[in-house]
């Protein structure tokens, strides 16, 4: 059986695991022995469509072709770093990571892994849908679809699928996210503190209190990077931490 067939049996075996169940406990524990050293340790109170993506690579031996985070945006940064990433137009094969746009605001808001194509349908599998695993069926040119993720199943190089040039679309993402500064808390400075550990070596705690210690990791970046150094992350900081390191 191929590395990608694995991976979607996986998939599809979960299929009807609620959320607070021992199956779901098992996604959870998964997703924490596979994610990135900085990445976010979830719990079940989480929300767990990445960490269920992420979790049936894990189980297959694979994490090290799938992003290990638990935010969607956060793994489509990294498949587009990978070159591994291919517009919605884009012809759909069996396991590639399916990302989602529900408000059309730029931002991805759910994620899932593709069963079948089967003339023009995806069959997807979803964690965390109506709180459980579930079944997907949507059209291939449903404008909710961003775009997919190609995990590199069959160990190559891979050439890139598209530029990972930054795009209108991603400027439209960064215009989104928050101002951040000292006093903030929130998921995004939790997305920001594993930004500056990865990126910059940091040695933050990924606790979503943009505190001093968060700051000066924030100013020495902008600093290094030739940025707008005042400790606040704004499209400048966002932009360059998201489209401009590789």
């Amino acid at each position: 059986m191929s590395l990608v067939d694995k991976i979607v049996s996986s998939a599809q075996s979960y299929v009807g695991t609620q959320e607070g169940s021992a199956a779901h406990q098992d996604i959870i524990d998964l997703y924490n022995r596979g994610r990135y050293s900085d990445a976010y340790c979830m719990t079940m109170s989480d929300p767990w469509c990445c960490a269920f993506v992420v979790a049936m690579f894990v189980e297959n031996g694979a994490a090290d072709i799938i992003p290990g985070y638990a935010y969607c945006d956060g793994m489509i940064q990294v498949f587009k770093q990978w070159g591994r990433w291919k517009p919605r137009d884009s012809t759909v094969n069996k396991g590639d990571v399916i990302f989602y746009d529900w408000n059309g605001d730029g931002s991805s808001d759910h994620v899932g892994l593709v069963a079948q194509n089967q003339f023009g349908t995806l069959k997807v599998i979803e964690g965390n849908k109506s709180d459980s695993v579930s079944y997907r069926s949507i059209s291939k040119n449903d404008s909710a679809i961003m775009g997919y993720g190609v995990p590199n199943y069959d160990g190559s190089d891979g050439g890139a699928f598209q530029s990972t040039k930054p795009t209108e679309h991603d400027d439209a993402y960064i215009k989104t996210l928050p101002l951040l500064q000292e006093g903030s808390k929130n998921l995004y400075v939790k997305i920001l503190q594993v930004l500056l550990n990865y990126y910059a070596k940091e040695n933050l705690d990924i606790d979503g209190d943009f505190g001093p210690a968060t700051k000066k990791a924030v100013i020495a970046y902008q600093t290094k990077n030739k940025l707008e150094v005042d400790g606040i992350v704004g499209n400048e900081t966002w932009s360059y931490l998201l489209l401009k390191e590789k």
